[in-house]
């Protein structure tokens, strides 16, 4: 600790806003002072924002640059983006719901998605990193082994229609029964087509990622298109008013502040990612609407030139007759 921070000092920061603190998270008062302060009730959630903390500091005083989790690739990034960007009135918990990318971010692919960080800032060593490269490895060439396996036995075949409900296709694939409504990993396992050389738990790594492929596509493209959109202008006639979908306190302050561009939008206390979503699927619809529309008008008037045209060519030919 800088030998100018008196302990009376710390005392102090404690009192302020979390809004009032960097998102790395830094004090913005004290640029090198970096803590967890933010008012939670929960020892995961202090956890949380003190590794961050403390593998800051370890990096500042290594004259490195800082990390930010994102949102969108950890529960960890989630709770501290909205201690130091919303206005909170009491102690904050970490709840999967509290995230709009929770299908992008699970239990089961934590590690996929914050190993690589840790390799780059030195927090994994060469043991884990091929561990974590092995077990990717052999995760991938199980979903490549499902999607092009096919197989047509009538016992497992019965068992599958009775499990899903669902009637299975000749030769269907075992990714394509995976992807049936109850049916299991550990079915695939109890007829012989499993992988015994996968652990469970790469087991369920496989069939969630399966399973759930269209649903974790789609979140990745709305992800995706906020990034994108960040600039894009809003309409100075929206009426968020009319957008049910929207929080009541995002239809109240988008209404009030009238923001330009999306990224103003999402800017706003009060106005959270989903309801950002909601704005984009609105765009979108308007769109494609306005789109519709101006095809068919000039549908219409090709329509219409080619009718005045048909009708100066009778004049032409009944006036030389």
């Amino acid at each position: 600790m800088p030998e100018d921070i008196s302990l009376l000092q710390i005392v102090r920061f404690k009192d302020k806003e979390s809004h009032q603190v960097f998102l790395e998270p830094e004090g913005r008062d004290v640029p090198e002072l970096y803590l967890q302060i933010n008012g939670t009730t929960g020892y995961e959630e202090a956890a949380a924002q003190g590794i961050v903390s403390g593998i800051n500091a370890a990096r500042h005083s290594d004259g490195k640059s800082l990390i930010v989790l994102e949102r969108e690739i950890s529960y960890i990034g989630t709770l501290i983006d909205d201690l130091v960007t919303k206005d909170l009135r009491e102690p904050y918990r970490m709840l999967t719901s509290r995230s709009e990318h929770r299908l992008l971010f699970r239990s089961d692919n934590a590690d996929s998605q914050l190993t690589p960080l840790g390799r780059d800032i030195g927090l994994i060593d060469d043991r884990r990193w091929e561990l974590y490269q092995s077990k990717q490895a052999r995760i991938k060439e199980e979903k490549e082994r499902l999607k092009h396996t096919r197989v047509s036995g009538e016992e497992f075949a019965a068992e599958v229609t009775a499990v899903s409900n669902q009637p299975i296709k000749q030769s269907s694939t075992l990714e394509a029964i995976l992807k049936k409504p109850h049916v299991q990993y550990k079915l695939l396992d109890k007829h012989g087509y499993g992988n015994e050389h996968l652990s469970r738990i790469e087991k369920d790594c496989v069939e969630i990622d399966i399973k759930y492929e269209g649903f974790i596509a789609r979140q990745q493209s709305q992800l995706q298109q906020i990034i994108n959109q960040e600039h894009r202008k809003l309409p100075d006639d929206l009426d968020y008013h009319s957008m049910k979908n929207l929080s009541l306190e995002a239809r109240e302050k988008l209404s009030k502040v009238r923001p330009q561009t999306l990224g103003q939008a999402g800017r706003i206390g009060g106005v959270s990612p989903a309801d950002m979503t909601v704005l984009l699927i609105s765009m979108e619809s308007t769109r494609r609407m306005a789109e519709y529309r101006r095809k068919q008008d000039m549908l219409r008037s090709a329509a219409v030139k080619a009718d005045d045209s048909s009708d100066e060519v009778v004049h032409v030919s009944a006036t030389t007759a």
